[in-house]
């Protein structure tokens, strides 16, 4: 069986930049994270003000920072639940990219409805693992997840219905301040409705459908 090399490639990036942000601190932060439109002062270099502002590579390279050490961990374990299957599914290409087009669209989603959910700086990889749950349960709805510590199984869509649930909650209500809910909203949404597009199932049709 070949190897899932894009979710391989993927957990080193996202290992390699958090040991840069572990290293380089504020400076990673800086240029890489996802900042809102306009100028943000973060700091003081003597006299003169540190600013940051949104650039719009800060659209991919935003997903591979993270908060901490729980952060990491916890999209670490999405990708590998999830990635090796999708990878083998769609091929190691289009995996890629969707990986990343989830990742655009959950930055995207953030930066427009997000920016008063005390969010600030967004970091994370979390839109994009979203993204790869919605996959997982559109193409394999009925697959059983054993979800340690939680007792027994879930399906993968019980699972991406009740994850997205709690996001339009949080995100609508204003609650559970500085997580990016909307992130996981547009990771979501992106990568479902790139999977129907993909499976022939929208107006629009590809070429070929890519996905079962």
């Amino acid at each position: 069986m070949t190897p899932p090399l894009v979710v391989v490639w993927l957990t080193i990036l996202n290992l390699a930049l958090f040991a840069a942000q572990w290293v380089l601190g504020g400076k990673v932060l800086l240029n890489l994270a996802l900042w809102p439109p306009g100028e943000h002062v973060i700091g003081m270099l003597g006299e003169r003000a540190i600013v940051a502002g949104f650039q719009p590579l800060q659209l991919l390279t935003y997903g591979f920072l993270h908060g901490g050490l729980g952060h990491i961990a916890i999209n670490l374990l999405g990708l590998l639940l999830f990635g090796p299957l999708l990878e083998r599914c769609m091929g190691s290409l289009h995996f890629a990219y969707y990986y990343l087009f989830c990742l655009v669209c959950a930055g995207l989603c953030q930066l427009v409805l997000g920016l008063g959910d005390g969010a600030g700086a967004t970091v994370g990889a979390s839109g994009a693992i979203y993204g790869l749950l919605a996959a997982a349960a559109s193409l394999y709805p009925d697959r059983k997840l054993l979800l340690i510590p939680l007792p027994g199984e879930l399906e993968a869509r019980t699972l991406a219905l009740v994850l997205g649930g709690i996001s339009i909650f949080h995100g609508v209500t204003g609650t559970e301040a500085g997580t990016a809910h909307f992130a996981h909203l547009g990771g979501m949404l992106g990568g479902w409705l790139l999977v129907q597009y993909w499976r022939g199932r929208l107006p629009l049709k590809p070429k070929r459908e890519l996905v079962p």
